[in-house]
């Protein structure tokens, strides 16, 4: 029900005067918005105001973990003191992270200057009744804060959430809860649990000038105000959702509650009890101790209580429905429970899980658990350093610095332990691996987030208790970096903090540590800061080092590993070490005939491929790992190859890759093998083969390992004796030419000379002065330079055409290639790989000149860029090689020998002098695309023949075939008459009179054709009485013949049969020679156009 406050009747129209110490409110609002809302929008410190912070004084947390629910539920109690004079009235002052909790409901009640809570209702208030006990409150006063400020119960500004309880008027006067305006509120900002300042603090200066304005109260009747000696104190209970981090097969139940930092704490929380066996769906590698009792730990550790703590809660025996008295006992009658105190900390997490069956090792172990991991990445890198004898096998062995990093997803433990261990062994698979002397003998290790140390191999017998594994009571903490162990490892501790008070435990007067699984309890030392047992901080009686392939532990903190599905783990190893090949019976037998101190060493055993070995994490459930491998040597006598993991060695199919020194390669997942093979000279054996004695000490520096005389250069090759000069070089140029540029790749192979002064390969690219040149200079990009398939450092110079000194270290001066313009020096570093073969391919661009831009000439001619070297050269071989669009039509060069095609062209020299420019100057010409339908004059010319013989046979067909159905007609036409006029005579129904009247030449000027066309456009016949028809043939016109008969004379002359005529069309035009003259001229004129056509293609004829 809203009640009305103070600040509604008597507010100060302008903030409080300086004397007014003890007033602070925040400006006033209507009376209207604070009745028509029930929240509002909390005042919040500006980032450049001092932070401001209240004083947890105590904590209490109660909670319950009921079964199949994927939570608990928990209510926090506070107990908060501020002075008001450092605080602003309505700001919002962060408690706790919010992180993954839901907050159901908060209640904020005050307290007087002793502590006392104001009188409430617990039935209205249970919460509050349960902070009250909980915070181990005196008993509650009989006032209330209303009635010791004689604020009228009704006349709060904002309603309070409890007012809609329908209550009776009396005890709703005397016990409703404080309105927020006064109290302040707890809630959800800026991802954090906060508390709202109350929005105006009452004081006893306050107090008093409310006396003077409201006569009905009396100053005697008030109690000292909320803040009497410039203190605000409340309590507030919380009522969270805690949802689970973590639960069961692979990891325990966890729960993890986010809290104020405090030096007085107090838990309670009670746990489901568990399941029985058959029911269980818990990993089978859990072995439950006891099967009514769980295992339990939190950190931070957490004290049994002993004492009773119900002596001073007994105005708080009447309970809420879910409570019951209060019991220290870790076993109650529905599960088990965890009670006590413990430090101050950030967040409590506490896990349960069923009891794991401790497996005693005879011979010791480091008393840690081991994780699981679902899955592993790692990333191997071996970088071979040379060979060295093993002095113990007197086999020689490959020197290898090794480097992992290893990726962990998903790493998991059932149990409650936190402080645990993860094994990670060196594999290498027919081979042995030690320690190299004169190196670091031991491994170098560094982890991330979660890492707190490492161990090799297994260390002293574990500890009487199980509390170093499964109590978390000195999880996070490691050993002081000025503190290294003994036996040279260091513990690394990625989270250091600096000391605090509110980090350190409280101390307990006659109070053991508390466990629930019924071992041996041990109080830990409160000056002791190690992470581990102190046992295992003793160093080993052995001072020798543990050979590489003795698996490392790493020391985890699964604190700092939470969840476990998203968590991610990180680790680096590294170390050098020797790995030698294993003795076989064949290796065995090699040795055991005629080896003596100055015999080679054997030779099959340096061409045996050796696996490159790889760490793996031996409680993996999905493992990838990829290996590089890396060659390092500083002896340019040793050539790497690395195969496959499988295969043949003779087998030509077979992957091989050879490095020198600074090449790398990858392998496949699996691995790979590597041979480090000297290149000895044929013929002669080395005389000097006998291992480098060891130093007094046993040990060989690092910095006198190159100089080694088993990685010294044994003579694989003929002393020079000869002159200084390149054997061979083979030059192979692609032209490619654009319509403004004229581009070509220039792939260069020749053989490094062998006993220079000098690193570098040097040689120049130029061109002669033979006559002026036309636009910019040719433009040199470098694209491959290797030795060996190796990729190699090179440097470029670009000179103008009057720079002479284009480079440093250059064997000889250009000046010596006579007048001739450098366009760049190239560089290459060779070191001391005489001999072996170097690549240099590298892109000319030039601007084709004015003159090859004219459509006449429609050619480009160019002087190619070839390198040009300061050394004599022995045989120059060379090649130039065009698209398919152009065309070689001519080469002048310099070179002895050339051969010339259309699409390529073949030079060669011999004996070449020093600072020799190979000249190559040659015309390239687009090829045209023959049409497939063009015709040529000439073509057309050849057909004309045949075309007017085509056409004459075509005229004359025309005209015979004519004249001989004419003359068929003149033998059949008297014929046809007779039997038409006796079918008419035959057919007419009176006498009728025909007379006929034939000349002896008859002439017929129409075709068959024409004839039945005339009579058929002919108008109608018309039937008369007439007593004869007439028949005139006339040979000077045509003539039309007209019959004047009844209809059915008519149609029987009309199907009289007759042969059928060829349709041509006749006439007496077409016998004139003046019509086929015009005929054929017509058809000279479609030929004329179409010759024309031919000869002007593609153009159109003018």
């Amino acid at each position: 029900m809203p009640s009305s406050t103070f600040s509604r009747h008597s507010r100060p129209p302008s903030p409080p005067s300086a004397t007014d110490t003890y007033l602070s409110i925040t400006p006033a609002r209507s009376a209207h918005s604070r009745r028509t809302s029930t929240s509002y929008t909390p005042t919040i410190t500006s980032g450049g105001q001092q932070a401001q912070k209240v004083n947890i004084t105590r904590l209490a947390i109660e909670g319950r973990a009921r079964q199949n629910a994927d939570g608990a539920s928990v209510k926090v109690y506070l107990k908060i003191s501020f002075p008001i004079d450092s605080v602003t009235p309505g700001a919002t002052i962060p408690l706790f992270q919010e992180e993954n909790v839901k907050i159901l409901e908060s209640q904020v009640h005050p307290l007087d200057n002793n502590s006392i809570p104001y009188n409430f209702s617990s039935n209205l208030a249970p919460l509050l009744h349960n902070a009250a006990r909980a915070l181990n409150l005196p008993p509650r006063s009989s006032e209330t804060f209303y009635s010791a400020f004689t604020i009228p119960a009704g006349s709060s500004s904002i309603p309070s959430s409890s007012s809609r309880i329908h209550l009776s008027e009396t005890d709703s006067e005397s016990t409703s809860p404080v309105d927020p305006y006064y109290t302040g509120q707890v809630l959800v900002s800026n991802y954090a649990i906060s508390y709202i300042l109350p929005k105006v603090f009452l004081t006893r200066s306050k107090a008093v000038q409310d006396q003077e304005n409201t006569p009905q109260s009396s100053y005697r009747n008030r109690r000292a105000s909320v803040s009497g000696r410039d203190t605000a104190q409340f309590m507030a209970a919380i009522d969270m959702w805690v949802p689970y981090v973590s639960k069961p097969p692979r990891s325990p139940y966890l729960l993890s509650i986010p809290i104020p930092r405090c030096l007085h704490n107090h838990i309670k929380l009670r746990i489901f009890p568990p399941i029985s066996t058959s029911s269980s769906v818990a990993s089978l590698a859990s072995i439950e101790d006891d099967p009514s009792a769980w295992d339990l730990a939190s950190d931070p550790h957490v004290t049994r209580v002993i004492s009773n703590r119900l002596a001073r809660t007994n105005s708080y025996s009447h309970f809420a429905d879910d409570e019951s008295s209060d019991s220290s006992s870790p076993t109650i009658s529905d599960g088990c429970s965890i009670q006590g105190t413990f430090p101050s900390a950030e967040r409590i997490r506490i896990r349960w899980a069923r009891p794991m069956k401790v497996i005693d090792v005879p011979d010791g172990g480091d008393g840690r658990r081991r994780v699981g991991v679902r899955e592993v990445k790692g990333d191997m890198t071996c970088s071979i350093q040379g060979k060295y004898k093993d002095p113990e096998k007197k086999v020689d062995g490959i020197i290898m610095h090794v480097a992992y990093k290893g990726t962990c997803k998903g790493i998991w433990f059932p149990g409650v332990a936190t402080l645990l261990g993860m094994d990670v062994g060196l594999e290498a698979k027919n081979s042995d691996v030690s320690w190299v002397p004169g190196f670091t003998n031991t491994w170098e290790v560094a982890g991330g987030v979660g890492y707190t140390g490492f161990d090799v191999g297994l260390g002293l017998s574990s500890p009487s208790s199980r509390t170093s594994s499964l109590d978390s009571s000195l999880s996070g903490l490691a050993p002081p970096p000025d503190q290294p162990r003994s036996d040279g490892q260091v513990y690394t501790q990625p989270n250091e903090s600096t000391p605090s008070l509110l980090r350190v435990p409280l101390p307990a007067q006659n109070v053991g540590e508390y466990s629930f699984d019924g071992s041996i309890n041990e109080t830990a030392s409160l000056d002791g800061t190690s992470s581990v047992p102190s046992s295992m901080q003793v160093s080993t009686t052995s001072n020798a080092p543990r050979p590489p392939g003795t698996q490392i532990t790493l020391h985890l903190n699964m604190n700092e590993l939470l969840p476990p599905v998203q968590n991610v783990f990180t680790f680096t190893l590294s170390g050098t070490i020797l790995l030698t090949p294993r003795m076989t019976i064949a290796r065995v037998n090699r040795q055991g005939f005629g080896m003596n101190a100055h015999s080679e060493p054997d030779e099959g055993a340096e061409s045996e491929p050796m696996v490159l070995p790889r760490f793996t994490i031996l409680a993996a459930d999905a493992e990838v790992t990829s290996t590089s491998v890396r060659s390092d040597v500083e002896s340019s006598a040793f050539v790497l190859e690395v195969y496959n993991a499988t295969g043949d060695l003779n087998d030509a199919q077979i992957r091989k890759t050879v490095l020198q020194k600074g090449g790398s390669t990858k392998c496949g997942d699996d691995g790979g093998r590597i041979v480090l093979k000297s290149i000895r000279q044929l013929g002669v054996r080395s005389l000097d083969t006998s291992p480098r004695p060891l130093t007094p000490n046993g040990h060989i520096p690092s910095h006198a390992l190159s100089n080694s005389p088993l990685l010294r250069p044994a003579p694989w090759r003929p002393k020079r004796d000869g002159a200084l000069i390149i054997p061979a070089v083979d030059y192979k140029v692609t032209l490619f030419m654009k319509s403004t540029t004229l581009c070509y790749a220039v792939h260069a192979v020749l053989t490094v000379p062998s006993e220079t002064n000098s690193d570098w390969l040097e040689f120049g690219l130029a061109l002669p002065r033979t006559r002026k040149r036309k636009g910019k200079p040719p433009r040199v990009s470098i694209v491959n330079a290797s030795i060996e398939g190796v990729p190699v450092r090179t440097e470029m110079i670009s000179a103008n055409a009057s720079d002479k000194t284009v480079a440093t270290g250059v064997i000889g001066s250009p000046d010596k290639a006579g007048g001739a313009d450098w366009i760049a020096w190239i560089k290459l570093h060779a070191g001391t790989s005489g001999g072996t073969v170097a690549v240099v391919d590298y892109l000319v661009k030039c601007e084709l000149e004015l003159e090859a831009r004219e459509p006449k000439q429609n050619s480009n001619v160019e002087h190619l860029l070839l390198p040009t070297f300061s050394l004599p050269i022995g045989r120059l071989d060379g090649r130039i090689s065009v698209s398919s669009d152009l065309l070689i039509s001519k080469l002048n060069t310099n070179l002895a020998v050339q051969r010339i095609d259309e699409d390529k062209c073949k030079f060669s020299h011999f004996s070449t002098a020093e600072f020799f420019i190979p000249q190559a100057s040659f015309t390239v010409e687009k090829k045209r695309k023959p049409a497939a339908t063009t015709f040529t004059p000439k073509t057309a010319l050849q057909l004309l023949p045949w075309l007017a013989l085509f056409i004459t046979l075509l005229l004359l067909q025309r005209v015979t075939l004519p004249m001989k159905e004419l003359t068929h007609l003149a033998a059949h036409l008297p014929e046809r008459v007779n039997q038409t006029i006796l079918t008419l005579t035959s057919t007419a129904t009176e006498s009728i009179t025909v007379t006929t009247t034939v000349y002896s030449t008859i002439t017929v000027t129409s075709t068959a054709e024409h004839v039945s066309r005339r009579t058929d456009t002919s108008s109608p016949l018309t039937v008369t009485q007439s007593t004869s028809d007439s028949i005139t043939t006339n040979d000077q016109s045509a003539s039309i013949i007209t019959t004047q008969s009844p209809r059915p004379v008519e149609t029987a002359a009309l199907s009289s049969p007759s042969p059928p005529l060829w349709p041509i069309p006749w006439s007496v035009e077409n016998m004139r020679t003046d019509v086929v003259v015009d005929k054929m001229r017509d058809v000279a004129e479609v030929v004329w156009q179409w010759l024309r056509r031919a000869y002007h293609y593609p153009l159109n004829p003018p």
